[in-house]
């Protein structure tokens, strides 16, 4: 038991202060990310410099967003679901979220969340991988609306969004927005 002690304690206190110094390192990759590179880490080789890139559909993605590898598979989903959103059409809207969503929200229920809604000012941050061929996408966008159909925690005509949209891959193989999560990964309040 004393050997435990005298091995054990500074043991986990070196544990301890590498789990510290890696949370802070995560930290600041994921909120400074998009930032110059500290001194020491990778960057893109001389000459190749990552670039802003802008959907058909006018989505903005940051340098960092559009080095993601599935970034085009992203693009595309984002701007059939905005489109779907902004032109009310149900059936390309209805192609971008898993079949949980869209039996929640069927056609008659779309029009009334929707039908006065036009989003814009769309921009992808950053997109990380995640578990299971998923991904998150970390965006902001505006959103143009009847005061009455504002989200209830930002009653305005202009709403400014900052979201997380996970990406997963639904039962048939297709990465689809699952946006059934959206309450806890949203934030809206009123255009500035």
């Amino acid at each position: 038991m004393r050997s435990w002690l005298k091995w054990g304690i500074p043991l986990a206190v070196v544990v301890l202060l590498a789990a510290g110094g890696g949370g802070v390192l995560l930290a600041q990759q994921v909120y400074y990310g998009e930032r110059e590179p500290s001194p020491g880490t990778e960057s893109a080789p001389s000459g190749v410099a990552a670039q802003q890139k802008v959907s058909r559909s006018g989505v903005e993605h940051s340098p960092d967003a559009a080095a993601y590898p599935d970034q085009r598979i992203i693009e595309g989903l984002l701007d059939n679901y905005f489109d779907g959103i902004n032109r009310r059409n149900y059936e390309l809207w209805k192609s971008t979220v898993p079949p949980s969503k869209w039996r929640e929200l069927p056609l008659s229920k779309f029009h009334d969340d929707y039908g006065t809604t036009t989003d814009f000012d769309i921009k992808v941050h950053r997109i990380d991988p995640g578990q299971d061929r998923s991904a998150l996408v970390m965006l902001s966008f505006k959103s143009d609306q009847d005061i009455a159909d504002a989200p209830p925690q930002a009653k305005a005509r202009c709403v400014q969004w900052d979201v997380v949209y996970p990406v997963v891959v639904d039962e048939d193989g297709n990465a689809v927005l699952d946006i059934s999560k959206l309450p806890n990964s949203a934030t809206a309040v009123p255009c500035a």
